[in-house]
């Protein structure tokens, strides 16, 4: 008798152990859950972060804007959750803007990345992005467009493959490496507040070592996503004679020593679909001026990058079978400026 008392001591203290684990979990009515950050900081003054977070209300989604001030990111984080009246998750953050001056200052935005990448509580996959505007402006700005959700920023930039195909993809965790690259070069979004629209895209900034180096069109940036072997499925060109769309893309490159000069056959294979044309233009003039002004945006875009010393195409990491691993940290400074390219497009009708 004793021991069936035991048991059923034991077995109702065992249950209210198991009860008290979950004495701090938040119901999810009671959280404030931001899916965009953005940060800026003016020259020596406080950091400045603002969160834009969804209201549920009814059949739509509104937001409303939180901005803090503090001497860290750290300290702005705990001043939000302190403040806020609901417990703030920033687990769920999907997308990072920072302001371009922030971004202009090398030693501030290693920082800052290195504290975003080691933080328990924002997410290494949330995207980064870069504007010229003024952060609250690009967060607030949802709020003024009609009929757009609280969710827009972010869907802006994951509307799937063929939608936008020069659009980029760009997480922490793939900044915070960037510095520590020898053979590739990151692109980063550009962005700022459309008139019309949430966003306007404005092309991409390119880090270096984690030193912002320069901006490339749009049109250019879609150039990454190809020799990433991204479909630039959906990607519209007007060419003068006609206007085609892109309905699928691969590349293949062929690497090889001359001289100790780097040289790379690409060959860029595109289906198109003719959606208008002038009277009288031909299948095969179409084909040949998508060629041309493919091949020629290429090669303009070589150029500068070379002249920057800035590999944002990876070339560099197609060649570790052929350069040893202690003459590859020399790429963008010995090899890359040397680089020939024998880039061919070859168009073909859908």
């Amino acid at each position: 008798m004793r021991n069936n008392n035991f048991y059923k001591f034991l077995i109702v203290f065992m249950s209210t152990i198991s009860l008290c684990g979950c004495w701090d979990i938040k119901d999810i009515n009671k959280r404030s859950i931001p899916l965009v950050m953005g940060i800026s900081k003016e020259d020596d003054e406080e950091y400045r972060l603002t969160l834009q977070i969804p209201i549920p209300k009814s059949n739509n989604q509104i937001s409303r804007i939180v901005t803090e001030k503090g001497e860290s990111v750290a300290s702005v984080l705990g001043k939000i959750r302190t403040n806020s009246e609901n417990a703030v998750d920033f687990s769920q953050i999907q997308l990072i803007v920072i302001q371009k001056n922030l971004a202009n200052n090398q030693r501030e935005l290693r920082s800052l990345i290195k504290f975003l990448m080691g933080s328990e509580e924002i997410p290494s996959r949330a995207l980064v992005a870069i504007t010229d505007d003024n952060v609250d402006k690009v967060l607030s700005n949802i709020n003024d467009k009609l009929g757009v959700n609280a969710s827009a920023i972010y869907d802006y930039f994951n509307k799937g493959v063929g939608w936008a195909p020069e659009l980029l993809n760009t997480p922490i965790w793939e900044v915070y490496r960037s510095p520590f690259l020898s053979t590739k070069d990151i692109a980063v979004p550009a962005v700022r507040a459309g008139k019309d629209t949430v966003l306007v895209f404005e092309g991409s900034e390119i880090l270096r070592k984690g030193k912002l180096i320069d901006r490339i069109s749009p049109e250019e940036s879609q150039f990454i996503n190809m020799f990433q072997n991204k479909n630039v499925k959906g990607k519209i060109e007007n060419l003068g004679v006609a206007t085609v769309m892109i309905t699928n893309s691969s590349v293949q490159n062929k690497t090889s020593m001359k001289n100790k000069k780097p040289q790379v056959l690409s060959d860029l294979n595109l289906k198109i679909n003719i959606l208008e044309r002038k009277e009288g233009t031909t299948n095969n003039r179409i084909r040949k001026e998508l060629e041309r002004v493919t091949e020629k945006r290429f090669y303009d875009l070589l150029k500068q990058t070379q002249s920057s010393h800035t590999d944002i195409f990876g070339f560099g990491q197609q060649f570790h079978h052929l350069i040893s691993y202690h003459e590859l940290k020399d790429w963008r400074n010995d090899y890359y400026p040397n680089l020939r390219v024998n880039f061919e497009v070859h168009a073909n009708m859908e």
